[in-house]
């Protein structure tokens, strides 16, 4: 069940936290997300606030912008122990939450979260893949696209998922996105170019599993059990990648018959999965909790597809149900995401 009494939740210190939130995700029928209508009570924001109030917290919801300087004058006014950072955009732009952990850093205000360093690498989907490349790990092979460009090279080979290079998880891709000749590769590009005004990415498919593996934790890390997407029943029409749909139209999902399940993995594979995914962590500077996305190739390689540094905390998504597999219960994911933070600002 969803309601946990605060008194099973240990290791409590109460103080004063501002939930820092998109514009968007601000109801002004309900700005300190009480739970006013359904449609709020479903939303990632409300599922923190009320865990951070459950654990015996005074909690204030801020929305970040448009005024910035307004929103720093209202954090100076607030003066919280700590900002839980749920923010993923500002103004639409993706790349802009890495200036916003800046922010906070320059203000000297303590929050949740991967920093400013780690956003920027997670982001940048070309980037990300260099370096753990570097790092030998398994990355797909791709290649970047800017604008003015409209082919693809060559070495990548199709099949192929075109993506933008700089948005976050599923955004902007779809069916369409997986390619299989020059032509589909040209007009997904030219989508991107024209769309989201940004280069494209071109990577190799990856034909095999597609598993979640969610993380917590600074100097030592601790892995959920990983999760699977199940594909159900693509029959060559349907989705093989986890589109923005996928990700975000339960209708979509039972029409293809797409589940999200526990990962069965042999326990030396768990534990090969479980190594990269901290390997990964650890070298893109995540912080206090994340998710890595990977293939379990049909080859049995293990290949890098995404590290999401601020992955959704809504009560039944990924990383919740993970943990809760693990035991620990949405409140008490809370809770541990904030003792995380507060530890590494106690220690620095």
């Amino acid at each position: 069940g969803r309601k946990v009494c605060a008194d099973q939740i240990i290791g409590i210190t109460e103080m004063k936290i501002v939930a820092l939130i998109d514009q968007e995700a601000f109801h002004p029928e309900d700005p300190q997300l009480s739970g006013a209508t359904e449609a709020i009570c479903r939303e990632m924001e409300f599922h923190v606030v009320e865990a951070l109030r459950l654990l015996g917290h005074e909690v204030e919801v801020l929305p970040f912008g448009p005024d910035v300087e307004q929103t720093i004058r209202r954090l100076r006014d607030i003066s919280p122990g700590l900002v839980f950072n749920l923010t993923e955009h500002f103004r639409g732009d993706r790349r802009m939450d890495a200036s916003i952990a800046g922010l906070l850093d320059l203000l000297g205000i303590p929050y949740t979260g991967t920093g400013p360093d780690g956003m920027i690498l997670c982001r940048d989907k070309a980037t990300c893949k260099r370096i753990l490349g570097h790092h030998h790990i398994r990355v797909p092979a791709f290649a970047t696209v800017p604008r003015g460009r409209r082919r693809c090279p060559r070495q990548v080979g199709f099949p192929m998922v075109v993506k933008p290079q700089y948005e976050d998880g599923s955004d902007g891709i779809s069916l369409a996105s997986l390619v299989h000749n020059e032509q589909q590769a040209y007009e997904r590009i030219a989508l991107i170019h024209n769309r989201l005004s940004q280069p494209a990415i071109c990577e190799q498919f990856v034909s095999g599993r597609e598993i979640y593996v969610g993380i917590i934790g600074n100097r030592r890390l601790y892995t959920f059990p990983p999760r699977e997407l199940f594909f159900g029943r693509s029959g060559g029409e349907g989705p093989l990648i986890a589109t923005a749909r996928v990700k975000r139209d339960a209708a979509y999902r039972r029409k293809w018959q797409i589940t999200y399940g526990n990962a069965d993995l042999s326990p030396a594979l768990m534990q090969q999965v479980q190594r990269i995914s901290k390997r990964i962590y650890r070298i893109l500077h995540l912080r206090d909790y994340g998710r890595i996305d990977l293939r379990i190739a049909d080859t049995g390689e293990i290949v890098f597809l995404e590290a999401n540094p601020n992955p959704d905390l809504s009560y039944g998504e990924d990383l919740a149900e993970a943990a809760q597999q693990a035991g620990i219960e949405h409140p008490e994911l809370v809770r541990r995401i904030v003792n995380l933070a507060l530890s590494r600002y106690a220690e620095s």
